[in-house]
């Protein structure tokens, strides 16, 4: 396993408890809805980048082949991100104490980065993250083709405003 770390501005930020994508926008039945209900959804986050700090993930680790490697994405507009991923329960883990097949996971990591060093994130005072915020994420990767969101550091927070005159 390596573990990788990535700079970049947090987009679309569900990284808490409560927040993970169970798959209730995608047909029922189907494949992509069906794994993500399998892993009691998975919490994702879109890291936004520029082409060198993306060749260096690339060159430290991060997939580009394979299901990873299509987590690489391009906006018309041509910027770059990584769809960051984490699912809530791994099935391919054993549990050490049961012995039964999946682990909860749980969200990744958050902390924030202040002046006087690092701390744990307080959803309830430091709200959600906001588009636009500067973080650092922490990837573990495994056999050059597994990639999850490990955990994130916010080093410069954008409050989370919801839009207005929404559903």
């Amino acid at each position: 396993m390596a573990i990788i770390y990535v700079t970049g501005t947090a987009q679309f930020a569900k990284v808490f408890e409560g927040q993970q994508d169970l798959g209730a926008n995608l047909p029922e039945g189907s494949d992509q809805r069906n794994k993500l209900e399998s892993c009691k959804g998975q919490f994702v986050m879109n890291l936004f980048m520029d082409k060198d700090t993306k060749k260096k993930a690339i060159a430290d680790g991060i997939p580009t082949k394979g299901m990873t490697g299509q987590l690489w994405k391009e906006t018309d507009d041509g910027e770059i991100y990584y769809k960051c991923t984490r699912k809530n329960f791994n099935t391919k883990f054993t549990d050490k104490v049961t012995g039964e097949q999946g682990v909860l996971m749980g969200p990744p990591k958050v902390f924030m980065q202040e002046e006087n060093g690092i701390r744990e994130w307080n959803l309830e005072t430091d709200g959600a993250i906001g588009n636009g915020s500067e973080v650092v994420v922490k990837f573990n990767v495994w056999q050059d083709k597994i990639s999850e969101m490990e955990a994130i550091k916010v080093v410069n927070h954008v409050k989370y405003e919801p839009e207005e005159g929404g559903f």
